[in-house]
């Protein structure tokens, strides 16, 4: 902002007033220290201003004060460049125009256009050192150099907002007026904290320019993602879950813990739909009192948390840490079993397949012909993460499997063949039961190839 102050005479002066001059200097250095306080408070980063404030830094407690009542910050900020631009205006430009007065009076320009010509050249002047050294300048600085600005100019900025405060607050309190009296409420520094989709942008972009690691940004974009992951998402179904009658013997769990190479079973009761807890395989090898070929492993079962099948994976994993549950059972609307969510499910949201020496295969890519063959029961949005494929968001089933029984309207079978929209050939390759085992997919061929 600037207001000038031209002078109806400019050699009404005198002489030139190198006061006024430097008066103005003065002030123009003051806007340009507004405008970087004001940008850098906005640009800095709050967790480095709270971590130097923590470590003792004086300048920083001076900072975060600013950060924790950004409107009367802005407010003083603004204060202080318009009064720099009004004095600037008053004082520089009748001062630069006394001076090009008596520089352009040596010139041969005529006597009676030496003024107007004077007047015109201070304003340009003036003007131009404004928006450089008092608005842009600071500007890009404060922006390139945030947290650096803003400890800078925190306590001198500090000592201004106290010394004016009440002036501040009025002007302040009538501008929240005026904001509210168009049914907007302003904005107050609890207010600004960022919603999971505008990290997740923030994420995107610092990943873009290489200040986070792919593998790290992997890791926070699924975090971001966990509370809108359901349990019956994640977890292992019930059609493939190897669970132990409560009349089994040790032996017995010991000669399924070897076909399947898993360590905890869940335990029912008659069937399935009555699970009474789970069954880790270490309690058999160290209770020395067992005789494992003929008493039966109730008295061993541990009890297991059941959960909606609608539970998300945020604060379901919460919920796991703070009862230091390794499993739990995830129940359907009926109250049945719908399969067994594990700590491992959830941290491979997180991390990506944590493969061990039993599990199936990863999928596979052939990058020459652009096909991935993968197993039914991945979830549609890893496989659409996986090759690039778009799914839609029609439907509700939640696999690759699911998703091809939704568009042939059928049970599939082994050779069914489906194209998508856009070209993707879906190919089922073998069964599990009643659903797709293997899937092929492969990409279009792209724009220019060669069949």
């Amino acid at each position: 902002m600037l207001t000038l102050a031209v002078a109806a005479d400019p050699l009404a002066g005198g002489s030139v007033s190198w006061v006024a001059l430097a008066l103005g200097a003065g002030l123009l250095v003051a806007n340009g220290c507004f405008v970087a306080v004001e940008i850098g408070l906005l640009a800095a980063r709050r967790s480095r201003i709270e971590q130097a404030a923590q470590a003792g830094d004086r300048r920083a407690v001076q900072a975060l004060q600013a950060l924790r009542e950004l409107s009367i910050t802005f407010s003083g900020a603004q204060l202080g460049i318009t009064v720099s631009s009004l004095g600037l205006g008053a004082v520089a430009q009748p001062a630069l125009a006394v001076l090009f007065v008596e520089v352009l009076g040596l010139s041969p320009l005529p006597p009676g256009v030496v003024p107007a010509v004077a007047v015109v050249l201070a304003l340009t002047l003036v003007v131009f050192l404004h928006m450089v050294i008092g608005e842009t300048a600071p500007k890009n600085l404060a922006v390139s150099r945030a947290e650096a600005v803003a400890l800078r100019l925190a306590r001198p900025f500090a000592v201004f907002v106290a010394l004016l405060r009440p002036l501040i607050l009025l002007l302040n309190g009538a501008a929240n007026a005026l904001v509210r009296a168009v049914r907007v409420e302003p904005v107050d520094e609890h207010q600004l904290a960022h919603s999971p989709s505008e990290l997740a942008l923030a994420l995107a972009e610092a990943t873009e320019v290489g200040t986070i690691a792919d593998v790290d940004a992997q890791v926070m974009r699924a975090a971001l993602q966990l509370s809108d992951i359901e349990a019956g998402a994640a977890m292992t179904p019930r059609v493939d879950l190897a669970a132990i009658a409560d009349t089994a013997t040790g032996a017995d769990v010991l000669e399924v813990a070897r076909e399947t190479g898993h360590t905890r079973f869940p335990v029912f009761h008659e069937d399935i739909d009555q699970v009474v807890g789970m069954l880790h395989v270490k309690d058999l090898l160290t209770d020395t009192g067992l005789a494992l070929s003929t008493t039966p492993i109730s008295r061993l079962v541990r009890p297991i948390v059941a959960v909606p099948a609608s539970r998300d994976l945020e604060h379901l994993l919460q919920e796991m840490l703070e009862r230091r549950a390794h499993a739990v059972l995830v129940v359907d609307e009926f109250g049945g079993t719908a399969g067994l969510l594990t700590l491992e499910d959830v941290l491979e949201e997180l991390v990506g397949e944590i493969a061990d020496e039993y599990d199936e295969a990863a999928p596979l890519r052939d990058d020459r012909d652009r096909v991935w063959t993968v197993p039914g029961t991945v979830r549609r949005d890893e496989v659409e993460r996986l090759t690039g494929i778009d799914l839609g968001a029609e439907g509700d089933a939640e696999t690759l499997s699911g998703w091809l029984v939704e568009q042939l309207g059928r049970l599939v079978i082994a050779g069914d063949r489906h194209v998508s929209d856009d070209g993707w050939v879906l190919t089922v390759r073998s069964l599990e039961g009643r659903r797709a085992g293997e899937v092929e997919l492969r990409a279009p061929e792209r724009t220019g190839e060669v069949g």
